[in-house]
C-alpha cells in the first residue's frame, strides 16, 4: 500500500510540474497586412452613351452624348497616388428631319471659366447629361471633378445651347431637388 500511495503521489507531481510546463497559447494571429498600391497604368472612367428624343422648337430632337477616355491628353494624379485618364465628350443633336443641327466634342478646358483654371487642371470632366428644354434652350448638367468612383467632389454646371448653336457654360447653384420653372 505504501508503494501504490508513493505511485499515486509521484504521479500527481509528476502531471503538476508538466501542467505548469505547458506554454499558454494565444488566440492572437499575426500576419503582415498586404501593402495596397495604386494601379501602375491610369484608370479610365466606363465610357457612357445615351441618346434620347426631346421635343424642342415644334419637332422631336434626337440628342445623343457619348463619353470616352482620352489617352492622348495629360494624365490626373490624385492625392493618394491614383492616375486617371481624363474624357472627352461629343454632344450631338439632330433635327427632325435627320440632319445635324450640332456636334461638338467637350474637354474640361470648355469649363475652365467656370470652375477655375487649377481645380480643371487638376481634375478630369466628368459628365454632360441632357437635363431639360428651356424656351429657345437645351438645358444639359455638366461636370468637372475628381475621377475616383469614391470621391463625390466635383462642380456642377449647366451647359445651354440656343437655337442658333451657340452655347453657353455657368455654374448650377441650383440645390439638389429644386426646379427652374
Amino acid at each position: 500500500m505504501k508503494f501504490t500511495r508513493t505511485l499515486l503521489i509521484a504521479s500527481v507531481a509528476a502531471l503538476v510540474f508538466a501542467s505548469c510546463g505547458e506554454k499558454k497559447q494565444s488566440n492572437d494571429i499575426i500576419t503582415k497586412k498586404p501593402e495596397v498600391k495604386a494601379p501602375s497604368q491610369p484608370v479610365r472612367m466606363q465610357d457612357y452613351s445615351h441618346k434620347e428624343e426631346v421635343e424642342w422648337l415644334g419637332g422631336q430632337y434626337v440628342v445623343d452624348i457619348k463619353r470616352s477616355a482620352d489617352k492622348s491628353m495629360p494624365v490626373i494624379s490624385d492625392d493618394a497616388g491614383g492616375r486617371y485618364y481624363d474624357n472627352t465628350i461629343t454632344v450631338k443633336v439632330t433635327r427632325p428631319d435627320g440632319t445635324e443641327f450640332f456636334n461638338r466634342t467637350f474637354t474640361k478646358a470648355d469649363f475652365k471659366a467656370e470652375a477655375g483654371s487649377e481645380y480643371v487642371e487638376k481634375n478630369a470632366l466628368l459628365g454632360i447629361v441632357f437635363d431639360r428644354v428651356d424656351g429657345d434652350y437645351l438645358v444639359f448638367a455638366a461636370s468637372v471633378g475628381a475621377p475616383d468612383v469614391l470621391s463625390d467632389d466635383y462642380v456642377p454646371m449647366l451647359l445651354k445651347l440656343s437655337r442658333l448653336g451657340a452655347v453657353s457654360i455657368e455654374k448650377d447653384t441650383r440645390l439638389d431637388g429644386d426646379v427652374e420653372e
